[in-house]
């Protein structure tokens, strides 16, 4: 991922933080420049469009979560069920952290998005779909390594299992956005490391 300039980043992530929170269609090129205390004339010397704009933080942040949080710690472990459970827990206490950018009230960003933006552009849908799809894809490669290397406890599908882990751990942070409750996340999140660990 390429070095930003001062400027572009502050712009990324302030719409960023705004789509998050707010949503597209209540993100705005003239909120943005409020916040960011910048010209149209700086925006648009970085960026062609708000559409341009858009992905790009979307991306940016995305990514980084994709690849330093899932992809990159399952491809390279050696204890391949020990490092799932570990990434799921560090991924529930993103959103706990007061100084991360996640916050359980706002629920996960990935699937905020898929909602409300991939019905509205194409080049948001194949993005988001790219991005749920990779992310499936290192769980069911971590869980297919612990099977080769026999350390699990029974027969599954991995596939099956890979989508059902994204699923309940989605579900489990939707949940405690809705309820706006801490303690459900824990609790469901716990529930979904013993059947990891039982497999």
């Amino acid at each position: 991922m390429k070095k930003m300039k001062k400027m572009e980043q502050k712009l990324v992530d302030i719409t960023f933080d705004l789509l998050y929170k707010n949503g597209y269609c209540d993100t705005n090129i003239a909120d943005i420049l409020k916040i960011a205390k910048a010209t149209k004339g700086a925006l648009y010397y970085h960026f062609t469009s708000k559409h341009e704009l858009v992905v790009s933080a979307i991306t940016y942040y995305l990514e980084q979560i994709l690849e330093h949080h899932w992809v990159n710690p399952l491809a390279n472990t050696t204890t391949p069920i020990d490092t799932l459970v570990e990434q799921v827990e560090a991924y529930i206490e993103m959103f706990l952290d007061p100084e991360s950018f996640l916050d359980i009230k706002h629920g996960c960003p990935l699937s905020n998005f898929i909602l409300d933006m991939s019905d509205k552009d194409e080049t948001f849908f194949e993005y988001f779909k790219s991005v749920y799809t990779r992310w499936h894809a290192s769980i069911e490669q971590v869980l297919e390594k612990a099977q080769e290397q026999k350390q699990t406890h029974t027969q599954f599908n991995a596939n099956e299992q890979s989508m059902f882990i994204l699923s309940s751990l989605e579900g489990s942070i939707g949940s405690a956005k809705a309820l706006n409750d801490v303690e459900a996340v824990k609790n469901s999140v716990a529930i979904l490391i013993t059947h990891i660990k039982s497999l």
